[in-house]
């Protein structure tokens, strides 16, 4: 048992290396993107296009081409420091909580109702026909 604990700890620590690689990687790809971005705009503005306008374009582009990849980035740090923080604590998932952990229900008699059973089969004429036998 212990050592399936440690597999899974090694497992779980090479997963948060793996998210914090990535975390690396897409921001990485957010700064060149945000230098792309850069010359974009400064290539427009030596050409003469205002700024005065043209501010919510510029903020979409920066918006659009960057923020998204440091987000991500983040989110991905994250998850790697909670995997880590996982594996080094070693805990585990939680076991359910059941209400009856047998298949049994504990009492019977409130579980089936004897008079519903009776009152269903009487809608069907059911408890009419045995009675009628009986006589």
């Amino acid at each position: 048992m212990e050592n399936q604990s440690r597999n899974r700890s090694k497992k779980e620590l090479a997963l948060s290396v793996l998210f914090y690689i990535l975390a690396v990687i897409l921001l990485v790809t957010a700064g060149i993107a945000l230098a792309a971005c850069h010359q974009n705009i400064s290539a427009q503005l030596e050409q003469g296009v205002p700024v005065k306008g043209n501010e919510l374009a510029i903020v979409n582009l920066y918006l659009s081409s960057c923020v998204q990849y440091v987000a991500l980035g983040a989110i991905t740090a994250f998850c790697g420091s909670r995997m880590k923080k996982q594996a080094v604590s070693g805990a585990e998932a939680p076991e359910p909580k059941l209400l009856c952990t047998s298949g049994e229900p504990e009492d019977e008699d409130d579980f089936f109702e004897t008079e519903q059973e009776d009152a269903d089969f009487s809608e069907w004429g059911f408890q009419e026909k045995k009675n009628e036998g009986n006589q």
